[in-house]
């Protein structure tokens, strides 16, 4: 078993390190979903100071100044009072494709391009167009318009170029073309950009190209070439894995991008990890604000001065909502902003290509150990492994995003610790499993499974001849009229009567968690709330009644079908303390409890047949009675034994027919009863006799009572009585 075992682990680890070398999507996944939680655990923190600003045209500013698009005669306005603001460059995340068609040259044209007749003319006011407008406010600004990949469309021509430092890559974002804006807006603008920021398989935005391949031209992405024009710089570099020496199979990637005095890391598809800082309400400002200003608004030329300004959109009509690990939705622009934010700040996220390399030598060592650990039998050494590799992982992981922003995945490591682990101990204990099973199948023919496992878990304490207190809840169950129906019945015959009937007891108390005791002849005797404790046994065991009910018809049921009689059942039921445990001679020992409250429980049982009912249950038990039955108060008796009373009470499902009746009648019976009206408590038990109710011979139970009262009648009780009745037998 053990060389099964370690050959196991060796084949198991095998495969994990392949998996973790060539992941499948699945793994990648989890992966990107630990990386996720690394953000929401440690977002990036937000500079309020940042020389990033972004214009959100919101719903309300739709509301305010009608539906997109707006005439380029707004955007040339706000493009103005941007600068005049002191705003250092202006980026716009929405395009241009098409003439602004509410431009007054072109009204004619959408008048007429469904009437009939001769268009209409209208005289020369001398105003000017408004895509020309916007052009002249755009034209000799930083301004950075926009471009999207797309299927259709032109190639841009791009306002900087890129030296690569080696081959280029070709696994950058790739676009045949990209839809551009109008070229007389091109030619006005000082950059041009992409806003193409593509999505995982999962739809959560985690990294964004920052240059892209479209129709063969390199574009860098809007962010980029905002920090670009704003910087006045001539160009990018696009440094590759070919240019450092560090090509890998033959194969080029990108590993960092430089844009004047900024250089940050990339992917080796050209794309830029984000670690967000989330929404920032200070980091946005509704275009409203802008449009409303009257002149210089100095709250707003705080926010704008020397910013680098991203005009973008939030509403949900324009489409351009991303979700991130931090934000569910989120405007697309707001990303474009965090690119910017952390280039400035010199915050990145990387996962360097030796990253793979250590996560699959931890997969190896990992493994390697366990199986040894498992080899050796030595499940706790084994278990300490799996904890480190396993939780040293993912705090390791933890530690290195937030201390160093590199992203290692502790995915694999964890299911190397689990999956390794776990299956080598599960062998382990099989094998020492049979060694303890002809030792259980021994003991289980004289003590009950719960207690083989009480003393497989703790022998010290169940072991103990004296015993341990505790509450118990404590059942006696006595087979009613054994004797008289038994009486000239050959032996096998009453062997099946008792073994059928107390089998379907016995089991319904186990079913319920009572602890079966032991048979007493004709009867049975069992406690809740050991060996196992649990607090609720009361209750559980007042919900055993109508199951026991139940499981006593079925017997009968059975009986009847056999020939045999019918057999009645009587049920004590009390709470308290006893002592429990394993107790007898050095030789013989029986799991019991002990005590007074046992006793009672006992005398309980006898009092079923004197007041005609089903079950006696004492005070204790009766406080935990659930809300599905009834507990109805029968008298107030000191049994044999005992010196003081206690009241006896009978505990009934409440949808019993006639329950709630012959619980009121009783409790009016026992008041005149008390209160010594003898001739109206004569009166209410006949009342009482006349209630028919299942599980109780009211009959019986009043006339115990007529003849209780002709007795005070003679002789009257003393002055302190309360009700009380002393038993003077224990049946």
């Amino acid at each position: 078993m053990q060389r099964l075992t370690f050959a196991l682990g060796l084949v198991v680890t095998v495969l994990l390190v392949a998996l973790t070398a060539f992941p499948p999507p699945i793994l990648d996944r989890a992966r990107d979903a630990v990386f996720d939680g690394y953000q929401r655990t440690a977002p990036r923190p937000f500079d309020a100071n940042a020389p990033v600003h972004i214009i959100d045209i919101d719903e309300a500013s739709l509301d305010e100044y009608g539906q997109w698009p707006w005439p380029r005669s707004y955007l040339a306005e706000l493009t103005d009072r941007l600068f005049d603001h002191g705003a250092a460059a202006v980026g716009f995340d929405v395009l241009f494709p098409e003439p602004d068609r509410t431009s007054p040259d072109l009204i004619v044209d959408s008048w007429a391009r469904f009437s009939d007749g001769i268009p209409p003319v209208l005289p020369d006011l001398g105003l000017e167009p408004h895509d020309a407008r916007f052009a002249r406010a755009i034209s000799g600004r930083s301004v950075v318009l926009s471009v999207a990949g797309g299927v259709e469309g032109v190639v841009p021509t791009p306002m900087a170029g890129f030296a690569v430092t080696g081959d280029i890559p070709n696994t950058l974002t790739r676009y045949p073309t990209a839809i551009g804006n109008l070229p007389e807006l091109t030619e006005a603008a000082a950059g041009l950009g992409t806003i193409s920021l593509g999505r995982n398989e999962d739809g959560i935005t985690r990294s964004v190209p920052m240059v892209s391949d479209i129709g063969g031209v390199l574009v860098p992405s809007l962010s980029a070439e905002l920090l670009r024009v704003a910087q006045d710089a001539g160009g990018y570099v696009l440094k590759t894995s070919q240019g450092s020496g560090e090509v890998s199979g033959g194969t080029v990637a990108a590993t960092a991008m430089q844009v004047g005095a900024f250089d940050f890391p990339l992917e080796g598809n050209g794309r830029f990890r984000l670690h967000y800082a989330g929404f920032q309400e200070a980091r946005i400002t509704p275009v409203g604000r802008v449009l409303e200003a009257d002149g210089i608004d100095p709250a707003l030329q705080q926010v704008l001065s020397g910013r680098i300004v991203l005009v973008g959109s939030s509403a949900q009509g324009l489409f351009d909502i991303r979700t991130t690990p931090l934000d569910g939705q989120i405007a697309g622009v707001t990303l474009h902003a965090e690119i910017i934010e952390q280039i400035i700040a010199g915050s990145y996220l990387t996962r360097p290509d030796w990253m793979r390399g250590l996560e699959i030598l931890i997969v190896a060592l990992a493994g390697l150990l366990l199986s040894i650990c498992n080899r050796l039998e030595r499940p706790l050494l084994g278990l300490g492994a799996a904890v480190t590799f396993g939780g040293g992982s993912v705090a390791g992981g933890l530690l290195a995003f937030t201390q160093m922003g590199l992203l290692y995945s502790p995915v694999m490591a964890v299911l190397t610790a689990v999956i390794v682990y776990i299956p080598g101990t599960t062998l382990g204990y099989l094998s020492k499993e049979r060694a303890r099973r002809s030792i259980r199948e021994r003991f289980a023919r004289f003590l009950p499974p719960p207690l083989i496992a009480e003393i497989e878990r703790n022998p010290a304490a169940a072991l103990t001849p004296e015993g341990a207190e505790r509450d118990l809840t404590v059942m006696f169950v006595d087979m009613r009229g054994f004797s008289t129906v038994t009486e000239g019945m050959p032996p096998d015959r009453v062997v099946t009567l008792v073994n059928t009937f107390l089998s379907a007891v016995a089991e319904t108390l186990v079913d319920h968690g009572a602890t079966i005791d032991k048979f007493m002849g004709d009867a049975v005797m069992a406690f809740w709330n050991a060996p196992i404790e649990r607090p609720d046994h009361a209750a559980a065991a007042l919900a055993a009644l109508p199951a026991i009910n139940d499981a006593a018809e079925q017997a009968n049921f059975a009986l009847t079908s056999q020939g045999l009689p019918r057999i009645g059942l009587g049920v004590g039921l009390n709470t308290g303390p006893a002592s429990v445990g394993l107790m007898g001679s050095r030789d013989r020992l029986s799991y019991t409890c002990i005590g007074d409250s046992v006793t009672l429980a006992a005398r309980l049982e006898g009092l079923t047949r004197i007041y005609g009912t089903r079950n006696c249950v004492g005070p204790m038990t009766v406080a935990a009675c659930p809300d599905h039955l009834l507990a109805v108060t029968l008298d107030l008796i000191a049994v044999k034994g005992f010196a003081r009373a206690v009241e006896v009470s009978t505990v009934l499902p409440r949808m019993t027919p006639g329950v709630e009746e012959f619980s009121a009648a009783v409790a009016r019976a026992r008041a005149t009863y008390i209160a010594r009206d003898w001739e109206a408590a004569k009166t209410a038990f006949m009342d009482v006799s006349k209630v028919k109710i299942p599980f109780c011979n009211t009959g019986l139970f009043a006339q115990l009572y007529l003849d209780r009262i002709a007795g005070h009648q003679r002789v009257p009780p003393p002055a302190d009585w309360a009700g009380e009745f002393v038993a003077l037998s224990k049946r």
